[in-house]
């Protein structure tokens, strides 16, 4: 069986999944982590993450595609995002919601790869009632009135790493919440270190600290954490569909960007398996 990521067919693949999951991990209420999920790349981070030196060899052409991606993605299209959020956030979220859909097929096909459990279905009740409770509350509240600053792109780097490690986690509504997403953004199109260093600062840092922990409840618990990440994902899902509509064309568009999303990441899904088993 030929490994991931080292043909041609194989690069080019993972380089659009990479940048497919730079630019959801800035789109409000898009987990970039869940997008790694869904695309059979999670595992690989996360064993890179908690062992780089061990795993890095091992995965390397498999995530060097993935990480150009994504670096492409994040920053290099941060303006197209920033503009299309200004011009339409709601089709811009509308194709992603699609795409988040699109990948609840692969994510309920590993939870049930995975040796049943007993805890499995009650970890997948609580977290679905948590996650949606919390993401309701951040959508209908009106968050704080904050100051840009250094330790504030620090957390926001955090949040933006926790949100890697824990699939289905949205740091971009948490960020849009704190008045923190915008000034994040327009920062990442400037490339303005006075954001990027302490964002990277404080991603690269929950990322350590809790990607070892996550990767061993993974191994430990397969199943009961599969099904989490399953209730996680439908849970912040819900609330980015499209629900308001102005007229007849605007609920045909929002539609066909949410089948579109829904259809490439059925796609992606598919070329993955065919491209691994080759």
């Amino acid at each position: 069986m030929e490994r991931l990521g080292t043909s041609g067919k194989n690069f080019v693949l993972r380089l659009l999944q990479g940048v497919i999951i730079g630019v959801g991990g800035i789109l409000p209420g898009v987990s970039g982590g869940v997008l790694c999920m869904a695309f059979g790349l999670y595992k690989p981070v996360m064993e890179v993450l908690a062992s780089p030196r061990k795993n890095l060899k091992t995965h390397f052409g498999l995530l060097l595609p993935v990480g150009i991606g994504g670096a492409g993605g994040c920053f290099g299209l941060a303006h197209i995002v920033g503009v299309l959020m200004n011009a339409s956030p709601e089709l811009a979220t509308a194709a992603f919601a699609g795409l988040i859909l699109g990948t609840l097929p692969a994510l309920l096909r590993t939870a049930r790869s995975k040796t049943p459990s007993r805890g499995s279905m009650p970890a997948l009740l609580i977290s679905f009632i948590f996650f949606f409770s919390l993401f309701y509350f951040l959508n209908r509240g009106e968050g704080p009135s904050l100051t840009p600053n250094f330790f504030w792109y620090l957390l926001a780097g955090a949040i933006w790493g926790v949100s890697i490690v824990l699939p289905g986690l949205s740091s971009s509504g948490i960020l849009l919440f704190l008045g923190l997403f915008e000034p994040m953004v327009n920062g990442a199109k400037s490339l303005d270190f006075a954001v990027l260093i302490p964002l990277a600062v404080g991603g690269i840092g929950a990322i350590i600290l809790l990607a070892r922990l996550v990767n061993r409840l993974f191994d430990r618990y397969p199943a009961v954490m599969s099904y989490i990440i399953l209730g996680i994902v439908a849970a912040t899902t819900i609330p980015i569909l499209p629900m308001h509509f102005t007229s007849v064309a605007d609920f045909a568009v929002k539609t066909a960007l949410l089948v579109l999303g829904f259809a490439v990441a059925v796609t992606f899904d598919l070329l993955g398996r065919k491209f691994d088993c080759e």
